[in-house]
C-alpha cells in the first residue's frame, strides 16, 4: 500500500497543483531542468524544517492514540502556510488522500481522526500522510521518504506541462534529487516540535502571485 498510496495515480488531486512552479516558469526564474532542480532542491531544505517534522510528530501522535497532538500539528500546518493557495492545497490534498485511504485501509483511529476534521478544520497533508504511514504499520523513516519522494515527483509532473522537458529527463531529475530527498529526511528526523520554521520567503511570494496570473494551468 505504500507504493500504491505514492503514486500519482492515487486521488489524492495533487496532480492539479504546481506548489508556485507555475509562478516561477512564467517569470522565467525556472526554464530548464538544471533550474527546476535548484529549486526542488530549495524545497526539500524547507521541508526539512516544516512538512517532514509535521509528518514524522504526526506518525508518533499516531501511534501513540494522542487525536490532541493531531489537532495542533493541524493548527501548525494552517498558520505556517502563509500563501491562501498554499494552505488550501495542503489541507484539500490531506482530506482527500485521508478519504481514499479509509476506503482501501479502514481504521478506526483514522476514522476518529477524520471525523474530528470535519467538525472543524484540519487534515492537512502533512497530518494526514504520517498517521495515513502509522496505520499501515511502518515506520517514519518510511513515512517521510515517501512525502519527500511525493514532493520531488510532484514537481516533476508539473514541469512536464510547464517546461519543453520529456519523460526520460523527468526522471533523470527525480533519481538525481534522490540523495537531497534522503538528506533532508535525515535533518527532519531529528528535529523537534521546538526546531519547526523555514525561511523561503521566495516560495511563499512565488505562491502567492499565482492566483494573479494571466493564464493557470494548476490550482496552485
Amino acid at each position: 500500500m505504500m507504493l500504491q498510496w505514492s503514486d500519482s495515480a492515487f486521488p489524492t488531486g495533487a496532480f492539479a497543483h504546481s506548489g508556485g512552479l507555475e509562478t516561477y516558469t512564467q517569470s522565467g526564474q525556472v526554464e530548464n531542468a538544471a533550474q527546476l532542480a535548484a529549486l526542488i532542491q530549495v524545497k526539500l531544505e524547507n521541508a526539512a524544517r516544516t512538512d517532514l517534522i509535521v509528518v514524522h510528530l504526526a506518525h508518533r501522535a499516531f501511534v501513540a492514540d494522542d487525536v490532541a497532538q493531531l489537532a495542533m500539528l493541524d493548527e501548525l500546518c494552517c498558520a505556517s502556510k502563509v500563501a491562501r493557495e498554499t494552505r488550501q492545497a495542503s489541507e484539500r490534498v490531506g482530506r482527500r488522500m485521508l478519504d481514499n485511504v479509509l476506503l482501501v485501509h479502514p481504521d478506526v483511529r483514522l476514522s476518529a481522526y477524520r471525523a474530528a476534521i470535519i467538525a472543524g478544520q484540519g487534515g492537512h497533508h502533512a497530518v494526514v500522510h504520517g498517521a495515513a504511514y502509522a496505520a499501515l504499520g511502518l515506520d517514519a523513516r518510511a513515512a517521510l521518504l515517501a512525502f519527500g519522494f511525493g514532493i520531488v515527483a510532484n514537481q516533476a509532473s508539473a514541469a512536464l506541462k510547464l517546461l519543453a522537458m520529456g519523460q526520460t529527463q523527468a526522471q533523470t531529475l527525480i533519481t538525481g534529487m534522490q540523495p537531497h530527498i534522503t538528506t533532508a529526511v535525515d535533518i527532519a528526523l531529528t528535529r523537534t516540535l521546538d526546531d519547526f520554521g523555514g525561511f523561503a520567503p521566495g516560495l511563499e511570494l512565488r505562491a502567492m502571485q499565482h492566483e494573479g496570473l494571466f493564464r493557470r494551468l494548476f490550482i496552485s
